[in-house]
C-alpha cells in the first residue's frame, strides 16, 4: 500500500534545502532548534510526526521532534500498539473425564488415590505392554 503523503506539499519545509533538518557537527543543537523552529509554523507537523513514527525514521528533526522525542514517541507507539492487539485464542476443548478401563482412568486412580479397579489395572497393563512391543502406548486404529 502506497502511503497518502499530499499533506508534505502543505509543509512549512516544501522546498527548503533538507540538511536544515538533520544536525551534524558541533552546532548540532542549534541546527535541531533552527529546524524546530520552522516546524513550529507548520501546517501538518502533526502528519509529518506521525509519518517519521510510522516509517521508523531515525534520523532529523520531522514534525518539530527531535532524533531523541521520535524515539521516546515510538516506543509509547509500539508498546500501546501491543497492548491494544488482542490475539484471539483457540476455544479450550472440553475434556471428557477420564473412564474406567483406560489407561487414563488408571492415572486418575493414581491421582486421587483410590483404589485401582480390575479394568483399569488391566487397561494399564495392556498398555505397558505395547510399548515395549511397538514403542508406543497408544493403540494402532
Amino acid at each position: 500500500m502506497i502511503p497518502n503523503l499530499d499533506w508534505m506539499q502543505h509543509a512549512a519545509c516544501a522546498g527548503m534545502d533538507a540538511r536544515v533538518f538533520f544536525a551534524t557537527g558541533n552546532h548540532a543543537r542549534a541546527q535541531v532548534h533552527a529546524a524546530q523552529r520552522v516546524c513550529a509554523t507548520c501546517p501538518v507537523a502533526a502528519q509529518c510526526a506521525d509519518w517519521a513514527i510510522q516509517t521508523g525514521e531515525r534520523w532529523g528533526v520531522w514534525g518539530g521532534m527531535s532524533q531523541h522525542q521520535l524515539r521516546q514517541r515510538r516506543r509509547r507507539f509500539t508498546s500501546r500498539a501491543k497492548t491494544t492487539m488482542t490475539v484471539p485464542k483457540a476455544p479450550v476443548k472440553k475434556r471428557e473425564p477420564a473412564q474406567c478401563g483406560t489407561r487414563s482412568g488408571y492415572q486418575k486412580h493414581l491421582r486421587e488415590k483410590t483404589e485401582i479397579c480390575g479394568p483399569c489395572r488391566q487397561a494399564n497393563t495392556d498398555a505397558d505392554n505395547r510399548l515395549r512391543r511397538t514403542g508406543t502406548a497408544t493403540a494402532a486404529a
